[in-house]
């Protein structure tokens, strides 16, 4: 996963931030000083929400890789 990819959501962020759709854009990686480096902050039902980098492995989706 990278900057700029478009992404579908798994269940438990869509309902923990009562989103609308389950489609977010990856906007950038915000450092961690912990053993996790970083976290995502995503743009998702016009909202700007953070997501830990679990998403990576958790089965989140990608549908549009960005170039």
């Amino acid at each position: 996963m990278k900057v700029g990819d478009l992404i579908k959501l798994t269940r438990g962020p869509y309902n923990h931030f009562k989103l609308k759709s389950y489609v977010a854009t990856l906007i950038k990686k915000l450092p961690r000083d912990d053993d996790y480096e970083y976290d995502w902050l995503v743009f998702a039902d016009g909202k700007f929400i953070e997501l830990g980098r679990q998403i990576e492995h958790n089965g989140t989706e990608i549908i549009s890789e960005s170039r």
